[in-house]
């Protein structure tokens, strides 16, 4: 009777491209240097922190709480060394590591880690951009964190969960991409006025890399102006501003205004605001402004029909005379936005005792006036609602308008939706499953969170090289309709190279169903090792 080979087939898919980037960087190198070696163990934090990632960037609906069922039928030897096996990779290892990331400082050690990215990748960044958002947990967590962890309380919730405690996390990310380059976790109360300028503010001359900080503008406030002190900022200043409010409003001849991106145009003017000279400019986004007049249209249709209902009330009342009905009408007419009531005479009432015609020299009981008037739309209250729409104010303190031009200072903040935003969308997508967090500790909370933000990290490195190199080398690899694309997202790219197989016959090694543009992807990132393309 033949023997059975020995035969064992595991699913590798895109594991090797995220495993490959974070050799790239280092990180188990890194993160075991900082925490030193355990007595006795048999997976190293680097090595636990290196599958945690991998766990996390599987899309394959294991959320990082399950970790041991991840690695299931995956090749760990091969990914992670020799000897790890996936009983190693239990929910205890993991717990442990979370601890000793907490120990080093998570974001000292996350630091590190994206410096060392910068280093091996070097990509460039000109701007940085600071946001934070919040992630819900489950749980009273009552007294149970030291005394240097965050609290979970409640706070505002971007979940929409207000019932919850939360904790925030804060971002700094590059221009470039969206890779972060700092993360720091926060009371679940923390609020973004005083947050953002301080992570920036503290870790200033680490994140020394941009010319630019751009902040939204919760940070624009006279103590944060101060406390940014001579770090060249982009910040959107709130319209609430008396000044603000007036220049949003403002008329401004057509000469003025000048082409920014396709469909922006903008003028600048210099202000002083908290005692820093800054030059504040004025946007106006064509598609934004057709947006806000339908708003506008609607706002002014009910605003109509509930002046028209006020007058219905006024026109119903009797007034003791023509004075008191034209005081009546001035009082309703104060604080409409968009309309005026038009006063346009009253009608004398007689009142007597009895039915009929009145006889000769009888007395009326008494005499009542009735209001005439009617509801107008005020053109010029509606011109000038019209002239703000699209209207959106920045300010910069970066005085020298060749260092920053005017253009350039609209393109840096527009980056803020393509860079931490897209990351905090990316972290919250349900196939991610960290929108809320099942750990009981707050210091496990606040490691997990490093966690998320390194797969971030890894996921929007991956995603920017490999769109860089498929550039330089003119080269595309199949989107959803088979045709060819330079610009995939990494989500994509790991779909397609959802069928790879690593199998061991007799101890050779092999992997299936590779064809070219799984090679070009290998090649141009860098990861062949994990695919046998050396």
């Amino acid at each position: 009777m033949a023997e059975t080979p020995d035969l064992h087939v595991y699913d590798l898919g895109h594991l090797g491209l995220v495993a490959g980037i974070l050799d790239r960087i280092g990180l188990v190198s890194l993160v075991d240097r900082r925490v030193g070696p355990r007595p006795g163990e048999k997976v190293s934090t680097g090595v636990a922190l290196k599958a945690a990632v991998l766990n996390a960037l599987g899309f394959l609906s294991s959320p990082l709480y399950l970790f041991g069922h991840f690695w299931e039928g995956k090749p760990t030897e091969w990914l992670l060394g020799k000897g790890i096996t996936p009983d190693l990779l239990n929910d205890d290892r993991m717990g442990r590591m979370l601890d000793s990331l907490y120990a080093v400082g998570v974001t000292e050690l996350f630091l590190e880690v994206a410096k060392e990215a910068h280093r091996a990748f070097a990509f460039p960044v000109r701007a940085l951009h600071v946001d934070t958002t919040s992630f819900h947990v489950h749980g009273r967590y009552e007294g149970t964190g030291e005394e240097e962890a965050i609290h979970l309380v409640r706070g505002y919730s971007r979940d929409h969960r207000p019932d919850l405690r939360q904790w925030v996390m804060g971002l700094v990310c590059a221009d470039t991409g969206g890779i972060p380059l700092l993360f720091a976790p926060e009371d679940g109360n923390a609020a973004d006025r005083k947050t953002l300028v301080d992570l920036v503010s503290r870790y200033r001359e680490a994140l020394d890399l941009g010319e630019v900080v751009v902040l939204d503008g919760a940070g624009y406030t006279r103590e944060n102006l101060k406390a940014l002190g001579s770090f060249p900022w982009i910040l959107r200043v709130p319209a609430t501003l008396r000044e603000a409010k007036a220049l949003l409003g403002e008329e401004f001849p057509e000469g003025a205004w000048v082409s920014l991106d396709p469909g922006y145009r903008g003028l600048e003017v210099e202000r002083t605001y908290g005692g820093v000279r800054q030059r504040w400019v004025l946007v106006e986004s064509a598609a934004r402004g057709e947006e806000e007049r339908g708003r506008l249209e609607e706002r002014i249709g009910r605003a109509q029909r509930e002046a028209e209902g006020v007058l219905r009330r006024l026109l119903a009342r009797r007034f003791a005379c023509d004075r008191d009905a034209r005081r009546a009408l001035e009082e309703a007419s104060r604080g409409l936005a968009y309309h005026r009531r038009v006063y346009l005479g009253v009608r004398e009432e007689r009142r007597r005792g009895k039915v009929g015609r009145p006889r000769k020299g009888e007395s009326p009981l008494g005499v009542g006036y009735r209001l005439w008037a009617r509801v107008e739309r005020d053109e010029g209250k509606v011109a000038k609602a019209k002239r703000g729409l699209g209207r959106f104010l920045l300010a910069t303190n970066v005085l020298e308008r060749e260092r920053l031009p005017l253009g350039e200072v609209l393109e840096r903040y527009k980056g803020q939706t393509r860079t931490v935003e897209r990351g905090f969308r990316f972290l919250k997508d349900p196939m991610f499953f960290t929108g809320s967090t099942f750990l009981k500790r707050p210091e496990r909370v606040m490691a997990l969170g490093m966690v998320m933000a390194l797969a971030l990290l890894v996921y929007a490195l991956g995603e920017w090289e490999l769109r860089r190199r498929l550039e330089e080398e003119g080269e595309g690899v199949p989107d959803q309709k088979g045709k060819s694309t330079a610009r995939p997202t990494l989500r994509w790219v790991f779909q397609l190279f959802f069928w790879l197989r690593l199998v061991v016959l007799e101890g050779r090694v092999a992997v299936l169903n590779l064809k070219p543009h799984h090679e070009r992807v290998v090649r141009l990132l860098g990861v062949e090792r994990y695919y046998l393309l050396q």
